[in-house]
């Protein structure tokens, strides 16, 4: 189930509300103190959230291209002809820009 973003941010305030309410009951005023303090900062809580999932989301596609080069310039040392190796050197360059691409995408977030 997708939430939408207003429905996210109550679910978070509800969250750690009940968090807050487990501290007092403990009576860990610093817990309570932490708390206090993340849900001052509640209005940040869900572009933060996006921000780290957007950021995980830009690594993992990251890896993934940087596996797929591996495989190709495996399968270009095996290569027989000079087409074939050709055609994987183009295919490595376009992996090459992806890469760039999503590395200043993950600048930015950064």
């Amino acid at each position: 189930m997708t939430l939408t973003k207003e429905q996210w941010k109550q679910q978070w305030v509800d969250d750690y509300l009940d968090l807050y309410n487990y501290a007092l009951a403990l009576g860990d005023k610093e817990w309570q103190t932490e708390i206090e303090a993340l849900l001052r900062r509640q209005e940040y809580a869900y572009d933060d959230t996006v921000r780290e999932w957007t950021k995980e989301q830009l690594w993992t596609q990251f890896n993934t291209i940087n596996y797929k080069m591996m495989e190709l310039f495996t399968l270009m040392r095996k290569s027989s002809s000079n087409e074939e190796e050709s055609a994987i050197r183009d295919l490595i360059w376009q992996l090459k820009l992806q890469r760039m691409d999503l590395a200043k995408q993950i600048k930015e977030l950064c």
